[in-house]
């Protein structure tokens, strides 16, 4: 406020002089190609004020296959290529490397609840026939290897991550002065081929739209195993610089009042299990925040095809000389399952790797009734038994930040995004870095997920989202989760 006047109705600013900002090019320790599986190591820069939030990770990508009858495409968003990811400082583990990375990535963007908002260089959809990042279509004219797969090798197709979960995209501030830590690395560790969506290949033809969410063109999964190759690594930061000592003396005072300063973020632990009734797991956290559950495709662990969106485009609707069939005239436009202009934006065609598809575990959905329940050190949360409609009211309204110009129906969310979320802590309290949540540090929280008619032995992902705190004094680390 001003003159005790809130913002909005008061005439002020302020100035801050001598700023400069900077731009440098940071590459991983271990040099080459890297494939599946492969560990990253990048060193943040010292002694500057680093921006946490304008990390990018810059790539190009090849993939392949050790079948010649299939095609291989790119997983939607590039997030997709991290299965873990820690950060240490001066040989501190301060970001948890917490497995399925990815997986709670999908988990977040299935409900729009993710912060990505690049959409040019993190290839956020799966390419069919034309890829958008280069407007070419992959070559049919040649059965060749390389010409069918989805292949980005020039320093001109680049993708990039852009948007990152824990540290580097939570920490508050998002500028920090690196000359106050240890020496910054970032490890990332990537993820299995699995993640690559695998298609069959019909000679001289393109890669035509599904029959079903399983059979046919897109959907049908192709011998074999495909693969990824990343080069050309690197990792853009940005610095800054201020010409006056005001940074300084505010950090010295803070010190010498407190002792240290405190930066909060967000960590993540995560959990899996093959899902039978009840999945146990226990959180030890001085604020834990929320629980993110997503339930995976039983299939999403094995060489897969994409998976089409309930209600998107399925092959159908050919215009041309012959009727209801391809012919040399024709061109096959798709049908949506949502009446045939496709209500609720599915005019169009939209899929998902199988590795991040979340369907309900249920017998038949949308018929079999499944019920969902937390249990914590023998506390029922809620308290009543949540049905799927009660469970997403329940998710949504568990976030603070989340798309609200998404659109997805009841039927999309069973078929593709199942994913809930649980909050403990006071609502937006990370907008005034406030830890508020759980604190189960005198006594590990025993925690169940208790579900009814679900199926069993469906793999069940559960991440602990907690409010961590990073206390740091002349180069000297505390790590509170």
């Amino acid at each position: 406020m001003s003159n005790g006047l809130p913002p909005n109705v008061s005439y002020f600013m302020s100035r801050l002089m001598g700023v400069s900002t900077s731009h440098f090019k940071v590459f991983p320790q271990n040099s080459g190609s890297q494939s599946a599986n492969k560990i990253l190591r990048f060193e943040l820069p010292s002694n500057t004020l680093l921006s946490t939030r304008s990390l990018r990770m810059m790539f190009n990508v090849t993939t392949t296959s050790t079948s010649g009858s299939a095609q291989v495409r790119l997983p939607n968003d590039t997030r997709s290529f991290i299965d873990r990811m820690a950060i240490y400082m001066g040989g501190v583990l301060v970001q948890n490397s917490f497995s399925n990375y990815n997986t709670l990535v999908h988990a977040k963007k299935a409900l729009g609840a993710d912060r990505c908002s690049d959409t040019t260089l993190t290839h956020p959809e799966i390419c069919r026939h034309v890829s958008y990042h280069t407007g070419v279509a992959f070559s049919t004219a040649n059965p060749g290897v390389e010409a069918r797969h989805e292949i980005y090798d020039s320093l001109a197709n680049q993708l990039a991550i852009v948007d990152w979960e824990g540290f580097l995209g939570t920490a508050e501030p998002g500028i920090i002065d690196t000359g106050l830590f240890p020496q910054i690395t970032i490890e990332i560790t990537l993820a299995d081929n699995v993640i690559l969506p695998q298609m069959v290949w019909a000679h001289s033809t393109t890669l035509a739209l599904a029959a079903t969410t399983t059979t046919e063109g897109i959907a049908a999964v192709g011998a074999g195993t495909g693969s990824y190759t990343m080069d050309n690594i690197t990792m853009q930061v940005e610095v800054l610089g201020m010409a006056s000592s005001v940074l300084d003396e505010v950090v010295a005072q803070r010190v010498s009042q407190v002792g240290y300063l405190s930066i909060p973020y967000k960590q993540y632990f995560s959990f899996s299990s093959s899902h039978s009734a009840t999945s146990r797991f226990n959180v030890n956290s001085a604020s834990w925040d929320r629980l993110w559950v997503a339930w995976r495709d039983s299939n999403g662990g094995s060489v897969s095809a994409a998976v089409p969106v309930a209600g998107h485009k399925f092959k159908g609707a050919f215009t041309g000389l012959a009727l209801n069939s391809a012919t040399t005239d024709s061109v096959d436009l798709g049908i949506p399952q949502y009446d045939s202009g496709g209500s609720l934006d599915t005019n169009r065609e939209k899929y998902v790797a199988r590795a991040f598809n979340f369907p309900e575990p249920v017998a038949t959905i949308g018929t079999t009734i499944s019920n969902f329940q937390l249990q914590i050190n023998s506390a029922n949360y809620p308290a009543y038994k949540l049905t799927v409609p009660e469970a997403y009211a329940l998710t949504m309204n568990s976030i603070d930040v989340y798309d609200k110009t998404r659109i997805m129906s009841l039927d999309q969310y069973r078929r593709n995004y199942f994913v809930q979320c649980y909050r403990f802590c006071l609502p937006e309290s990370d907008y005034s870095r406030l830890a508020s949540g759980l604190d189960t540090r005198a006594t590990s929280a025993q925690c169940a997920l208790v579900t009814e008619n679900v199926t069993n032995s469906t793999p069940c992902f559960i991440f602990a989202e907690v409010t961590s705190e990073l206390r740091v004094a002349n180069r000297a680390i505390e790590v509170i989760v």
